[in-house]
């Protein structure tokens, strides 16, 4: 291996390690659900323990919603693969579930009304 090699294999090595750290350590406080049916906004719900069941039901198919102290999943869903079931709960700022038969999207936001932090600025 050439120095160059070796500088490159470091410098990706701190960047990985920097960008883990910062998805690790990001607040998981003020976190919004967000949930859009065939790209329009269904609605928004604040990720705060609150047990929430939302029974979302259009032409294209049915999902039984739910978002407790654990996160936010799907529990129930009459679509063929039941893919967006399957993924469990989610928890995290930038995570999503994906009903792709039902054109539902699940993700988890930081909230607008959010500090700002350190990264922010």
């Amino acid at each position: 291996m050439k120095r160059l090699d070796i500088y490159l294999i470091i410098a990706v090595v701190a960047i990985t390690s920097f960008l883990f750290i910062q998805f690790t350590l990001q607040s998981e406080d003020n976190q919004e659900v967000i949930i859009s049916v065939k790209g329009e906004e269904y609605g928004r719900f604040k990720l705060d323990g609150k047990h929430t069941v939302l029974d979302i039901e259009t032409e294209l198919g049915y999902n039984k919603v739910i978002l407790d102290d654990n996160g936010v999943r799907i529990e129930e869903a009459d679509c063929p693969d039941h893919d967006c079931v399957e993924i469990g709960f989610i928890h995290r700022s930038g995570q999503s579930i994906i009903c792709a038969p039902h054109q539902l999207v699940i993700e988890i936001v930081g909230s607008s009304d959010a500090d700002l932090d350190g990264i922010s600025i």
